[in-house]
């Protein structure tokens, strides 16, 4: 059976802030890896004289093991945490070139312009986000996310610098990638969806299991007597949608569900509160928002989300030839234990 991890077991990656430097900041930190054997101020990695010390690398990438604890096999760990390490310092050393690029190009930001990305993010969350709310549970502080979004913002703002002769794709090169591309534009039925979740464990008997259905049936009758979907998702939902979101799964299509799930979700009319089901997560009850049929958009239908694509393809060729030659002209030095390999 398909699993739902990227939707109940996490906020959902279609309700999350769709920025990557955001996402990685909201992820969180637990007690599932502790940092081992901190050495304090050991260099690790050091570029142009700004340092990476053992402990904020174990800090790091303990940050991310831990907000995959759950999709990594006991024994994985190891060897994938040794690829996330290589990970870590290539992302601090590529931060630290680019936050000197921006000192040297005298590349700021405004308040205005922080507030305005950080509405702009707010806009992309499902209604009844708190986001204060988020940043607690995941042990995020606001000037780490206001830090981040300023980088995001920053970086932003250079790649237009650098690609702003960036000529405009023809109508041949749109026409070509339409026609290679085609099955891109086959936009498949989706349905938007919330959800209560009361948790089962394959531990639980009879009765346990008896107390937590009725417990979901009597929450199923408020909602039908008209009690509030979020609260009462927030108050009594099991999974983590429900305490930031109000139980909002975002929109989704066939599969990325468990089949029990996704076919209630997909058979019942929008705003119906429908019945108890149940699968490997536990019991839920579901309320479709929105249903969106399935469609195939034509070339003018789909040209600017073309011209889009091509651009950001652009874009990114010149952004790893941006920080390729950063990385060239660096002084960049190892700790002989995390020297990269040789190729």
């Amino acid at each position: 059976m398909k699993s739902l991890p990227s939707n109940l077991d996490t906020v959902s990656k279609s309700i999350v802030i769709l920025s990557s430097i955001l996402f990685l900041c909201i992820t969180g930190i637990s007690s599932f890896v502790l940092a081992e054997n901190l050495k304090a101020a050991q260099p690790v990695v050091t570029v142009n004289g700004k340092t990476m010390d053992q402990a904020e690398l174990d800090m790091q990438t303990n940050k991310f093991l831990n907000s995959m604890k759950d999709r990594i096999p006991d024994e994985q760990i190891d060897k994938f945490k040794a690829s996330l390490q290589e990970k870590v310092i290539d992302e601090f050393i590529t931060r630290t070139l680019l936050e000197a690029e921006f000192d040297k190009l005298k590349i700021g930001v405004t308040k205005d312009e922080l507030n305005d990305k950080l509405n702009e993010y707010m806009k992309r969350l499902p209604k009844n986000t708190d986001l204060d709310a988020m940043l607690k549970q995941a042990g995020v502080e606001r000037k780490e996310l206001n830090d981040n979004i300023r980088f995001n913002i920053q970086f932003q703002k250079l790649v237009a610098l650098k690609t702003k002769d960036q000529p405009t794709p023809t109508d041949s090169e749109i026409k070509k990638y339409f026609e290679t591309n085609s099955r891109r534009f086959n936009i498949p039925a989706q349905v938007h969806a919330r959800h209560i979740l009361i948790k089962t464990d394959p531990q639980d008997n009879e009765t346990i299991k008896k107390e937590k259905k009725d417990k979901i049936t009597k929450l199923r009758e408020k909602l039908l007597q008209g009690a509030d979907f979020a609260e009462l998702a927030k108050d009594n939902s099991d999974c983590p949608s429900g305490k930031t979101q109000g139980g909002d799964l975002g929109t989704f299509p066939r599969g990325r569900m468990v089949k029990a799930f996704e076919d209630a979700a997909f058979s019942q009319k929008v705003n119906e509160i429908g019945p108890v089901i149940e699968t490997r997560f536990g019991f839920h009850v579901i309320q479709v928002l929105e249903k969106n049929e399935a469609k195939t958009k034509n070339l003018e239908e789909s040209r600017d989300a073309i011209i889009n694509d091509l651009n950001s393809r652009q874009k990114f060729k010149i952004t790893g030839e941006i920080i390729a030659k950063l990385k060239e002209n660096a002084k960049i030095g190892y700790a002989d234990a995390y020297k990269p390999a040789v190729k």
